[in-house]
């Protein structure tokens, strides 16, 4: 069956809006509106404003799921395709973890049969999203074995409704479901088709702009917001095919209306739990995987680049007190949290990296190894594989190549090529010496050098970096204007008019620092590894409370994390 015609289908639009409430211990939030005026905007993705749920600092987009019918999805009498129910509804939740919650600050929670509601309402009724475990549930699918998928309400409009999403799971192929599941929760995040944008191409083959009757609920969109230029390749497009994973547009998109993850966010792939470890527990107690839904800080791990550690904070700790990712030396295995002693068992390395960016793609370098990066979509081969080496300059790191001898490399003014060349040797900067006020001395960080663009001095830093706050890789600010590893492509202002985002092949560039580029935004996606054993969720890896572990280092997904910091 043709995925493509499958994921055809109404979209009506109910009329209401959304927004969260935020925790009492945390920063107020913010509306999408705000944010958009505040940062720059990617991707390539269209919604309709007032339909986007409201964006909080305080925690991410979480929005409870039931089924309305979860025994539809057991096979049919006949049925060539005998998937138990179960699993088919677990492929639909696997699916957004992997797409939309792995890119942005987003949580699907419940995923239980829906209950009737205590207080129910008709729209605009309470201004959701509500809260997890009080029984109300935002987003409510029911199964069906004919046609494909169906939105009753785009965004924050189709909380609460009955039938809200309407969900194949008997179309014929795993990837069938995957692709419906991601498109029409799409629809339930705000986004529209993009052949629905006002300035869709005409002459895109096989992919006519769409055209709806004037009349509610299906036309006018609210005043488009759009992010990038048009793209075909989206999950959102019906000239796309159905893929079953997030174009770079759709990665910058949804980032740019939902926020990428928090700083410190540990993400395992394979369920896109966060690793978390109660920071104000006792010693010894274990990391696990679970849901990233930012509470209490528990998810936010910092990395000491001068220890090679990653630590947590308790926020009500007054004396901020670091709590370290820790190998149990007793059983060599399990994971857990202790007072930071920065032994080797509180050493980790990121090895086998990917340094992902702009729209998820990856920092690669050419095939003769030297010369300028290109972002390329994420493959994991030895070109886009790196390793984080400590620097000899305190608090810098090196980004060398994980086979042979080639460092991420910035030798020129704003604007220059960011480079891969062969690391230097002995390049260790001899730093002068500065007396304090108690009189003691030490030495100058970073070094203040009386002719610090000389090329002996210079030699020193060009391939030493410090990961700024926020994502970025930033070069010392001694010898340029706080460059930032940048992907070349339009300004903030076009962003917002609809032009621009990430491509392949884009080239990549050193460049002014600006806080909100989303193309100046990098996370590491590889190993973690302590001891040559590399950190992993136990089991599956998709369930809540999975445990922490060490182990062989192997290509087993367990052992994949998205790193931001």
């Amino acid at each position: 069956m043709n995925v493509l015609n499958i994921i055809k289908g109404r979209h009506a639009l109910p009329t209401a809006a959304a927004r969260l409430a935020p925790r009492s211990w945390r920063i107020i939030g913010v509306t999408l509106l705000t944010i958009l005026l505040l940062s720059s905007v990617a991707g390539a993705l269209m919604g309709g404003e007032g339909l986007m749920w409201t964006v909080w600092q305080s925690e991410p987009l979480k929005l409870v799921v039931c089924w309305e019918n979860p025994g539809a999805a057991d096979p049919l009498p006949g049925e060539a395709d005998q998937t138990p129910g179960w699993q088919r509804r677990e492929r639909v939740r696997l699916a957004l973890k992997r797409s939309w919650e792995r890119e942005a600050r987003i949580v699907f929670v419940g995923w239980q049969q829906c209950q009737n509601e205590a207080n129910p309402a008709s729209p605009p009724h309470t201004m959701g999203p509500r809260r997890p475990g009080t029984a109300d549930e935002n987003i409510k699918i029911q199964i069906t074995s004919s046609g494909g998928g169906q939105n009753t309400g785009h965004g924050s409009w189709g909380d609460y409704q009955q039938s809200g999403v309407t969900l194949n799971l008997h179309c014929g192929s795993q990837a069938c479901m995957e692709s419906l599941a991601i498109h029409e929760f799409g629809h339930a995040l705000g986004f529209y088709h993009e052949e629905e944008r006002g300035d869709w191409p005409n002459d895109i083959s096989g992919c006519p702009p769409q055209t709806h009757p004037t009349s509610p609920p299906w036309w006018p969109i609210p005043t488009e917001m759009r992010w990038g230029a048009p793209d075909r390749d989206s999950v959102m497009a019906y000239c796309s095919g159905g893929p079953t994973a997030l174009s770079p547009g759709d990665v910058a998109g949804v980032q740019r209306a939902y926020e990428r993850h928090l700083p410190g966010t540990l993400l395992s792939l394979p369920g896109s739990l966060c690793l978390s470890a109660h920071a104000n527990a006792a010693n010894g107690d274990n990391a696990f995987g679970w849901a990233c839904d930012e509470a209490y800080d528990d998810q936010e791990w910092q990395y000491d680049a001068v220890k090679n550690a990653l630590y947590i904070q308790w926020p009500d700790d007054p004396s901020e007190t670091r709590r370290c990712l820790d190998v149990d030396t007793k059983n060599y295995s399990d994971v857990q949290i202790w007072d930071c002693l920065y032994g080797t068992n509180q050493q980790w390395q990121f090895q086998k990296t990917m340094i992902r960016g702009y729209g998820g793609l990856c920092l690669t370098r050419t095939a003769a190894g030297a010369g300028a990066l290109t972002m390329q979509s994420c493959t994991g081969g030895d070109r886009q594989l790196w390793r984080v080496d400590q620097s000899d300059i305190t608090g810098f790191v090196r980004l060398r190549s994980d086979a042979g001898n080639l460092c991420l490399t910035q030798n020129g003014a704003s604007g220059s090529s960011a480079l891969a060349e062969p690391c230097s040797l002995g390049n260790t900067v001899y730093l002068p010496m500065v007396a304090t006020s108690a009189g003691a001395v030490r030495a100058s960080t970073p070094p203040l050098d009386a002719a610090p663009n000389s090329p002996a001095t210079k030699a020193g830093w060009i391939q030493h970096f410090y990961l700024a706050a926020t994502g970025k890789i930033s070069v010392p600010s001694l010898f340029s204007d706080s460059l930032c590893l940048d992907v070349q492509d339009v300004w903030d202002s076009d962003f917002i008019a609809g032009k621009g985002g990430p491509v392949v092949g884009q080239r990549v560039q050193f460049f002014k620092c600006y806080n909100t580029q989303l193309n100046q935004k990098w996370s590491f996606s590889g190993h973690l590894v302590s001891g040559n054993r590399c950190l992993a969720l136990n089991g599956d890896a998709t369930a809540n409370g999975a445990a922490a572990k060490v182990t062989a280092c192997s290509s087993a997904p367990q052992q994949t994390w998205d790193y931001h910091w």
